[in-house]
């Protein structure tokens, strides 16, 4: 009988260790960490690209130029007032920018406090831009996708036309086009005729695809509240589905960029981070959800994060440690299993001794 009781003393302590060491080793398994570094506020952030010491995000009225020299006190330098803006990419100061208002723009950013447009198109509802070359392909709110030759930034001219529905998010490389549509999934166009582009095949399972980030031949895919998807293009008309993620926590995946064997993610309404080092087999290593509302898009450097989201302008950092707060939370998490522990352990002693009294 004694034995016996011992025996459940035993397992419920060793209960109580597993709890703890779960908890700890949290702390272990996910060994990086997302800290808030700094905050600049214009209104909402709706893509951002860095370079430098200066970080570009979109919003309603155009495109903000962030000083971003103190990651800690970020400031707005200046501004490009050409309408509501989303998509847009950089190549060294020269910004080539999805309007859905004045269509597509190409700026001069290399003066922060003066931006000044170099040329434009003028084509309502722009969404995303991808550049390859001479050629410049933008994408529509409501569908489709113009192909512009900018060998003459101040003139560029039309030279080809995909018509088709939706387009969240715009990519090249080669000769393809991955055109993210959130309703059908994503779909890889043959552009090497630009004045005659046509659909090769929209890939099953990708409803909901919302941004797209290629590294090398590895396409990673957000899809709307619908998690990740990791494709081999090595073969570009014919990917190879590698892994994928499934959100359960009831985020929406708006925004990816891939650095280093880490992929970065805009969750909407946090930011996640990822180990795609194996892309056969990514998982989540942390999220940081903190006052995070609206994230739109990511971008990252050598060392900070940039999250354009309901806002402005939100930098984070990876750590090897928590932030003070977080640090807390753990802390106190592993106290109460302790405590438990003991105070098991006392009752239990105390039992066994009430019962020794009587026998």
């Amino acid at each position: 009988m004694f034995r016996s009781k011992k025996l459940n003393f035993i397992s419920l302590l060793m209960i109580f260790l597993v709890a703890l060491l779960q908890s700890s080793n949290t702390l272990a398994i996910q060994n990086l960490y997302l800290n808030r570094v700094g905050f600049c506020d214009v209104e909402v952030g709706y893509d951002v690209h860095v370079v430098g010491n200066k970080a570009y995000v979109t919003n309603n009225d155009g495109l903000m130029i962030i000083n971003t020299q103190d990651p800690r006190n970020p400031y707005k330098a200046g501004e490009l007032l050409i309408g509501g803006c989303f998509g847009f990419v950089m190549n060294g100061s020269i910004a080539y920018i999805a309007s859905f208002s004045s269509g597509f723009v190409i700026a001069n950013l290399s003066n922060a406090q003066y931006p000044e447009t170099i040329g434009s198109y003028s084509t309502s509802g722009a969404n995303k831009v991808a550049i390859s070359g001479d050629l410049a392909y933008v994408s529509y709110m409501e569908g489709g996708f113009n192909i512009f030759n900018i060998t003459n930034p101040e003139s560029p001219s039309l030279v080809g036309t995909y018509t088709g529905t939706r387009s969240d998010s715009i990519q090249v490389k080669e000769k393809y086009i991955y055109l993210a549509d959130a309703e059908v999934g994503l779909k890889i166009i043959d552009v090497s005729n630009f004045s005659n582009p046509f659909l090769i095949q929209t890939l099953t399972q990708t409803g909901g695809a919302n941004d797209i980030h290629i590294s090398d031949n590895i396409l990673y895919l957000a899809r709307w509240g619908m998690g990740i998807k990791v494709f081999n293009i090595s073969n570009p008309t014919s990917p190879v589905a590698l892994d994928s993620y499934d959100d359960d926590d009831g985020g929406e995946e708006l925004g990816l960029v891939e650095k280093d064997g880490l992929l970065y993610v805009a969750d909407n309404s946090g930011v996640e981070l990822f180990n795609v080092s194996n892309p056969h087999s990514i998982f989540e290593i942390t999220q940081f959800t903190r006052d995070v509302g609206a994230a739109h898009e990511i971008d990252v450097d050598h060392e900070y994060i940039y999250v354009a989201l309901g806002g402005g302008l939100l930098i984070l950092e990876v750590s090897n440690t928590p932030q003070e707060n977080d640090l807390l939370i753990y802390l106190i998490i592993i106290s109460v299993v302790v405590a438990g522990i003991l105070i098991l352990a006392y009752f239990m002693i105390l039992k066994r001794k009430k019962r020794a009294q009587f026998t």
